[in-house]
């Protein structure tokens, strides 16, 4: 299934390349900031009780005067944090320190979409291909600044990522002149990810034995989600 669903968006960079090869009148481009939400799918949501949250950062531009727009489209989300407070060290009980674990997920993709350039509400589709980063990191803290002293990675892994997506941008202002900022838009959209197996942790899978030691539990399964997005474009 893999394979076919990667083999169904080779066509991404096939038009990419065909279209950049074009010579074109004009480019207009986009730049973009998002909140997103991670909804986990099928055996992933099964291992994973929480939603993720985060923020996108999206640049992109039109091909000439083509509805066709390429990008790149930047993600974080974080599934699962957990805290606890311990002392520096058996030997300095007076200091306390944060302890702090969160389980994260790095979004990364090319986008091809197609939406028209002008109008005061601009719908869109869109396909999307490349990769997740899951990763879990430990970091103590001071207490006070809430600075990190010291970090670490628990645990990461990488999955292949490709879906599809839609939504709509809906123009707040306009520049008449057409100097500058184009226009700034209101954007409303979700994204169905699909991705390959990769190994991940959740919140209590770093466990202290009484002796002392480090136990880690990692779950496995292909990577879907679903993310919804809200948040803002400019055109210039």
């Amino acid at each position: 299934m893999r394979k076919q669903s990667l083999g169904g968006f080779a066509w991404l960079f096939f038009a990419i390349a065909a279209f950049g090869s074009a010579p074109v009148a004009a480019q207009n481009f986009q730049f973009g900031g998002d909140f997103i939400i991670g909804l986990p799918q099928d055996e992933f949501r099964d291992n994973i009780d929480d939603e993720g949250y985060g923020g996108s950062a999206q640049f992109g531009y039109f091909l000439g005067d083509t509805p066709i727009m390429v990008g790149v489209d930047v993600g974080f989300l974080n599934y699962g944090t957990t805290e606890r407070f311990e002392t520096f060290s058996p030997d300095i009980p007076e200091v306390i320190v944060q302890v702090r674990t969160t389980n994260n997920i790095l979004l990364t993709h090319g986008f091809l979409r197609l939406q028209p350039q002008n109008g005061a509400v601009r719908p869109y589709v869109e396909g999307l291909l490349g990769f997740k980063y899951l990763f879990t990191r430990t970091s103590v803290n001071d207490e006070f600044f809430d600075e990190s002293i010291a970090s670490s990675t628990n645990f990461d892994d990488l999955a292949g990522s490709w879906g599809v997506g839609t939504g709509l941008d809906i123009r707040l202002w306009e520049n008449q002149r057409r100097r500058g900022i184009a226009d700034v838009s209101l954007t409303i959209g979700a994204k169905y990810l699909w991705g390959s197996e990769a190994g991940y942790l959740r919140k209590g899978s770093i466990r202290t034995e009484p002796n002392g030691d480090i136990s880690i539990f990692v779950f496995h399964s292909k990577t879907n989600m679903l993310v919804p997005s809200i948040g803002a474009r400019i055109r210039f």
